[in-house]
């Protein structure tokens, strides 16, 4: 976790509700806007998946433009000092992964205080907390933050990279295989070199993020202690890999795990770029 932050990375259903109503606190809603009009969190803003994206580029879920995304935050009404909560729903591991994406997005904008609502809606309302119909219009400001860079790099990086970084790759153990092909890659197999570390991993079967202690001895026993060493993740369109980048720097304090935004997708347009497949490494 960050020294900038003042809120745990992932905070509990009880919380949210004790701090809700606090002025500086925003919640976010990443579930789909017809899910979220049929109850939320009251006060809560609905910004769905392709919120954090750049609706006009080639590849799925790359990251918008900058000055798209801060008119974005302002629009919801997230200040520079304001504290995020995303609320996400646990249908699979694409629904976790979409509250994971939005989250890390927002630091990636310049935010401090975000934080993922552990169990989502689904726990919320399994716990009969009150919820709201509808939609909430929320009370617009101006955002202006600096953008980290560092978080992620672009294709030429990770081909120069292949022989002297950790590359994780973050994807289905079948995906990374080679066993089986997902339907936005052009070739199926892994980039040589990398290690499988599934997204799915990171929750549990009710739909709520494991124990730090889990999550520590599951990445050290993978890329080992040192958190400062240099990691790129990869998934076959971002938010799986972000959803370990968000685990492994905001819970677990690695310092330089960073994205392949253009993830397996572009990798396999490429027809020269190498994939091993039917290995493990």
């Amino acid at each position: 976790m960050t020294d900038a932050r003042s809120i745990e990375p992932i905070v509990s259903t009880a919380w949210v509700a004790d701090h809700r109503s606090e002025e500086d606190l925003v919640v976010v809603d990443a579930r789909g806007p017809t899910a979220y009009e049929n109850g939320h969190i009251p006060g809560a803003v609905n910004a769905p998946k392709w919120t954090w994206m750049d609706a006009e580029a080639d590849l799925l879920l790359t990251l918008p433009d900058a000055d798209d995304l801060f008119e974005t935050l302002g629009s919801l009404g997230i200040a520079p000092d304001s504290r995020v909560v995303v609320v996400g729903s646990t249908g699979d591991t694409f629904d976790l992964a979409d509250a994971a994406n939005a989250a890390d997005t927002l630091i990636y904008a310049g935010l401090d205080d975000v934080a993922i609502l552990d169990g989502g809606h689904t726990k919320w309302v399994g716990e009969d907390r009150p919820t709201e119909e509808g939609a909430v219009v929320p009370t617009a400001t101006e955002y202006a933050g600096e953008l980290d860079q560092s978080m992620f790099v672009m294709k030429d990086e990770v081909t120069s990279r292949l022989a002297d970084v950790t590359l994780l790759d973050t994807r289905s153990p079948e995906a990374y295989f080679g066993a089986m092909q997902e339907d936005f890659t052009d070739r199926p197999g892994h980039i040589p070199g990398a290690s499988c570390l599934p997204a799915a991993w990171i929750w549990t079967d009710e739909g709520t993020f494991k124990s730090p202690d889990e999550f520590e001895a599951l990445v050290e026993g993978l890329v080992g202690a040192d958190r400062s060493q240099e990691m790129i993740l990869y998934c076959g369109a971002s938010p799986f890999s972000k959803s370990w980048r968000y685990v492994m720097q905001e819970v677990l304090g690695y310092e330089n795990a960073r994205v392949y935004n253009g993830a397996a997708q572009e990798w396999t347009q490429d027809p020269d770029a190498p994939l091993n497949r039917y290995c493990w490494e």
